[in-house]
């Protein structure tokens, strides 16, 4: 168990390096656009910067969720910190549905006075520039993401991909705009909108899932079909799974045997608990047995 809190430890840290690279690399983005939205009058650039400040916002939640997540278990939180990574993501989806309302609001309004911007031709280099940037931080996020399993990082990197689209979208409004359809503009800053609230949504979802305990089905009946390959289980009775931030904690009754041997009954619960650490990285699975009659 200290190497897979060990190997917990690296993946937090390199996690960590991912979510402060979001940071930066959003922080820089969203002061580009926004002030270049002002400057050069695009709807769609704003409503795009409004988006990367509240995802600077959101990766630096991620950040500090993940140091917490980091700390060691006490005698107050035995299995560790490590739901507050999904506290953090919980908090960012509610941050994403405010920025995704008040953008779809900002262009209903301007809907009901006709007072659309005309953007300047320099927004489209500005957001091909944003979207490159974008596209590399994204490959290095999801890489690391995949790597340490870190549902924050993941998060971060859907919402990078999507944000790679809406920065694309930025160029097709601004050339409508240029041609005399400056409405494209706004019509598009509304659909950045609906699709940052479609990630808050699928955000908010993951998260509230984990912090309610929810586990996967197929997955405890990937363990029990596994467990019954044990030549001496005759019955897996019950099994529960929880998550703690990317630890598995599993328990488990099974049937064998009531003339095994105290010992004979151990060594199978070891057996079982070893191999389910090997086969599904199983952090912890605490195995119970019953006797029955053979």
């Amino acid at each position: 168990m200290s190497t897979m809190y060990q190997n917990r430890n690296d993946s937090s840290k390199e996690a960590s390096k991912g979510s402060l690279a979001g940071i930066i690399v959003y922080l820089f983005l969203a002061v580009t656009k926004i002030s270049s939205a002002n400057l050069f009058h695009s709807s769609t650039m704003l409503a795009d910067g409004l988006n990367n400040l509240t995802d600077t916002i959101s990766s630096i939640t991620i950040f500090v969720g993940l140091w917490l997540a980091n700390r060691p278990a006490d005698k107050n939180h035995h299995f560790g910190h490590n739901k507050y990574e999904p506290i953090a993501s919980f908090l960012i989806s509610l941050l994403m549905f405010i920025v995704g309302y008040d953008i779809i609001n900002s262009g209903v309004q301007r809907f009901r006075t006709q007072e659309f911007l005309v953007s300047d031709v320099t927004i489209i280099w500005i957001t091909l520039f944003s979207a490159l940037v974008l596209f590399l931080t994204y490959l290095y996020i999801k890489n690391i993401a995949v790597k340490t399993r870190s549902m924050g990082l993941t998060a971060t990197a859907k919402d990078m991909r999507n944000d790679i689209l809406i920065s694309l979208s930025t160029v097709v409004s601004t050339v409508a705009s240029t041609n005399g359809y400056p409405i494209v503009d706004t019509i598009i800053a509304i659909g950045v909108g609906i699709l940052i609230i479609k990630a808050a949504i699928e955000v908010f979802l993951e998260s509230t899932f984990i912090l309610s305990d929810g586990f996967d089905q197929e997955l405890l009946n990937e363990y029990r079909i596994f467990i019954l390959k044990h030549p001496k289980v005759l019955e897996v009775s019950e099994i529960r799974g929880r998550l703690s931030g990317q630890m598995v904690y599993l328990d488990v009754t099974i049937k064998i045997d009531g003339h095994l041997s105290v010992t004979e009954s151990h060594h199978v619960t070891e057996e079982i608990e070893q191999v389910l650490a090997y086969k599904f990285n199983i952090f912890d699975a605490d195995i119970h047995v019953e006797p029955i009659d053979a």
